[in-house]
């Protein structure tokens, strides 16, 4: 007789996703400032400047891309992690490094099977959303499947 798996399905939230975008377009902006800035020759800026905003261009384009492809995460106690499409389709996904789960805010980091990595925010309170208590049960239990739990 086959028991039941134990997951979460967790649902991002758009205005979680906008907060990351804004803060990623922020800090390209800052960057770039505190660039030009710098002691160095008016070439080395431009050029250290231009190379910030590329990778930050990069970057915020990989969390619009990811976000587009998720409309659902859903990980088990075994370890895997899944993500639905807007097609409907799952995919595995793989939890990166530097993800971790706090009492009411977690942060993913993802890597789809094409490579391309995502971050998520999310967030859930523990004493209302019983998907949350399941992450958090997890997230603490499968120490070697989402390695070092004390912070990430």
């Amino acid at each position: 007789m086959s028991s039941s798996r134990f997951e979460t399905v967790l649902k991002p939230e758009p205005r979680l996703r906008q907060c990351v975008l804004v803060c990623g377009a922020l800090a390209m902006m800052t960057g770039f400032v505190l660039i030009l800035l710098m002691p160095l020759a008016l070439v080395w800026r431009i050029l250290l400047a231009v190379a910030w905003v590329g990778e930050s261009l990069r970057e915020l384009r990989g969390l619009v891309r990811g976000a587009a492809r998720l409309r659902l995460i859903r990980l088990d106690a075994e370890g895997n992690i899944s993500g639905l499409g807007p097609d409907g389709r799952l995919e595995a996904l793989t939890l990166l490094s530097g993800s971790m789960v706090l009492s009411r805010l977690g942060w993913l980091w993802l890597r789809f099977p094409d490579g391309s990595r995502y971050g998520e925010l999310l967030r859930g309170d523990p004493a209302r959303d019983l998907e949350w208590q399941r992450l958090q049960l997890i997230w603490r239990h499968r120490r070697a499947a989402f390695g070092r739990q004390d912070g990430s």
